[in-house]
């Protein structure tokens, strides 16, 4: 009897491939037919039963390492509110440990594409979007509950630490022996401190 194929995994295994060809060497050189070889198929056209063209693979990867930073923020920030949850979702983002890291590669990547591509684009923005809000919404609960200053400017705030985020995804990747994973949570950690202190000395 033939094995029934679970087409959803499939295509998972073969995005998961498309990362590991992109953190390996570049996103343009990471062709239909390398990303075929890799996943065991003979020939690229099997691929076109789950992705018509390598942009369309390309847009579902980069939406999948979305789906996937934004599954960790929820489990690490439940049950939790304030500088905690911040924080939690803060060492979700950055790429601090070996799987974040191929991500953070192959995010980049994406980035450099996103300049010139209105999905990938919309794709990048929407997390960014999605990630600030949740900032926001920590930030006022660590006010409300006394963990910091009043914030005279949160957008500011919310701002300085997505930017903190996303320029470690570019150091790390430039530099990686010093912007190692644990040089990245004492930077994230330094910054979450001063809102602390501001509370205590106010």
């Amino acid at each position: 009897m033939p094995r029934l194929v679970d087409h959803q995994e499939r295509r998972r295994a073969i995005i998961e491939t498309t990362w590991r060809l992109i953190a390996g060497q570049g996103i343009e050189n990471a062709s239909m037919r390398d990303i075929a070889r890799e996943c065991g198929y003979a020939a690229p056209g099997v691929l076109a039963h789950y992705f018509p063209n390598k942009d369309a693979l390309l847009l579902a990867s980069y939406e999948l390492i979305c789906e996937r930073t934004n599954e960790r923020i929820a489990a690490g920030t439940k049950g939790r509110r304030g500088l905690a949850a911040l924080r939690s979702m803060c060492l979700e983002i950055i790429p601090a440990d070996p799987l974040t890291v191929v991500e953070a590669r192959v995010a980049v990547s994406f980035w450099q594409r996103a300049q010139t591509e209105d999905a990938l684009r919309a794709v990048g923005r929407d997390a960014l979007l999605h990630w600030r809000g949740l900032m926001m919404e920590f930030l006022t609960q660590a006010e409300h509950d006394g963990e910091c200053a009043p914030l005279g400017d949160p957008d500011a705030v919310a701002d300085e630490l997505l930017n903190i985020m996303m320029g470690l995804h570019v150091t790390s990747m430039l530099d990686p022996d010093t912007v190692t994973g644990s040089r990245q949570r004492h930077l994230v950690e330094r910054a979450l401190g001063r809102l602390a202190l501001e509370a205590a000395q106010a």
